[in-house]
């Protein structure tokens, strides 16, 4: 498979995942109300699915490969001519900036594991073998029922396998880096990250709603993190806003969990069947 086949595709990959972005853009927050934090989070694993489906051959080209004797890779010829002469020299580019992309990550996450060592860091979980990083003034600054909220979010992380999410998402970045819609799905995405982790433990804990509010504020803005940790506490004045507003949504029952559960999976089935049949190319 050479460069000139390869770039289209992964065009076409990208045009793909960002009708995905945008849909879940559109969906997220009335899902968020109408199927919870939780499984809304979820809808985000609609836009590698889009991005994958579009790498397979599509309907009309399964049909123009039954009537040409070269196969599949034939109804892709015309493909290249566009792009034969642009390929190597996009591929440079792409690569250029992934590679400077994944250089600003690492330097994040190199700069936090540092700050960790020093106690200016977390709370919050980090590494390929997960382990919890808190700050130096942690038992002084929180409460042992606060402390107790804070392992509970951590462990919802680990049992979510959040870091790698995070770890894909950063990944899609790296990959997508010349592409904003990207950037801001991530950054919603970390976001109903949180959100999900905080309904699950007020799940755990229904009745401790206003001290687990009062554990985001005192974390909140405080320490480093990175793009490739679950932070307690994410920068900014409007995430925390997010996250405070929804403690006070009743539960989801668990009847409205099995028909989001149901949604989600069929907008996945019609988004993949959808670039099966309907795609040109």
């Amino acid at each position: 498979m050479t460069i000139e086949l390869l770039v289209p595709m992964f065009v076409k990959a990208q045009l793909a995942a960002s009708g995905a972005v945008l849909l879940v853009l559109t969906l997220r927050l009335p899902a968020r109300r109408l199927i919870g934090a939780e499984l809304g989070y979820h809808l985000w694993t609609l836009v590698p699915i889009a991005a994958l489906a579009s790498l397979f051959p599509t309907l009309p080209q399964l049909r123009q490969s039954l009537d040409a004797p070269s196969g599949l890779i034939s109804t892709l010829s015309h493909l290249r001519a566009p792009v034969m002469h642009l390929a190597l020299p996009m591929a440079i580019v792409w690569l250029t900036g992934a590679v400077a992309t994944a250089a600003v990550f690492s330097l994040g996450q190199w700069r936090f594991a540092q700050k960790a060592r020093q106690g200016l860091a977390g709370p919050a979980i980090t590494g390929f073998w997960p382990h919890m990083v808190v700050p130096s003034d942690y038992a002084e600054r929180f409460s042992v029922e606060e402390r107790g909220f804070i392992r509970a979010h951590e462990r919802a992380h680990m049992t979510r396998q959040d870091l790698s999410a995070s770890l894909l998402m950063a990944a899609f970045q790296v990959a997508c880096w010349f592409n904003p819609l990207m950037h801001a799905a991530v950054a919603c995405a970390r976001l109903d990250q949180e959100l999900a982790c905080d309904a699950r433990v007020i799940a755990q804990h229904p009745k401790s709603r206003r001290r687990y509010a009062e554990t985001l504020l005192k974390a909140h803005g405080r320490g480093w993190t990175s793009p490739l940790a679950c932070a307690l506490a994410l920068g900014g004045k409007h995430p925390l806003e997010v996250r405070l507003a929804m403690l006070g949504v009743r539960k989801i029952s668990v009847r409205r969990d099995l028909w989001g559960v149901f949604a989600i999976g069929l907008l996945a089935v019609v988004i993949a069947a959808g670039l099966w049949t309907l795609s040109p190319v």
